[in-house]
């Protein structure tokens, strides 16, 4: 005869709760925008978003952004843009290099070429940054109708505080279409 039937009955009760309960749930990892998704082998740069459906007369912002990047203190970042359907508008530093102050941000736009340069500022402890981040945001004007694509010419450089090239394996492209 047990002598307390009701607690064992509680207890295999919440115990028969918790086993249940405990099962690992099963997520969709199909983000687009996610760079383990864009087919990109680290150390990447990419834009994002990576495809963009727009009106003329519009504007609209790109990431530029980096995916899984070793220790980097500056960035030539080469974007080419098809220059009769787009206009550079403007360059704004996110955060990627940004230790404890904004870094320094240089630009230069000439017939399709944006020259992005991008500089940490160390400190007397943090030379380097690293990681997944947004390097740089870039505003374009849709000028004309259109599709164009956005990509990073040859001469992309990263490097990190010693001035030494941080190798990218990988370089992402974006889509603009505009009606």
């Amino acid at each position: 005869m047990l002598i307390y039937p009701k607690r064992i009955s509680i207890i295999l009760v919440a115990l028969a709760f918790c086993w249940f309960a405990c099962e690992d749930a099963e997520y969709q990892l199909d983000n687009l925008s996610d760079p383990f998704n864009l087919g990109l082998t680290p150390p990447a740069i990419f834009f994002h978003p990576s495809s963009f459906s727009i009106g003329v007369n519009d504007t609209f912002s790109v990431k530029l952004y980096s995916y899984d990047l070793p220790d980097a203190a500056g960035a030539h970042l080469e974007v080419l843009y098809d220059r009769g359907k787009l206009s550079v508008d403007s360059v704004i530093t996110d955060t990627l290099f940004q230790i404890e102050t904004d870094p320094l941000l240089f630009t230069d736009d000439a017939e399709g070429v944006l020259n992005v340069f991008l500089f940490s500022m160390p400190t007397q402890t943090v030379e380097n940054v690293s990681g997944t981040d947004a390097m740089a945001r870039v505003f374009f004007n849709v000028i004309s109708p259109g599709i164009s694509e956005l990509e990073y010419g040859d001469s992309t450089r990263i490097v990190n505080a010693q001035n030494i090239p941080v190798q990218i394996k990988s370089y992402g492209k974006a889509v603009v279409d505009a009606q």
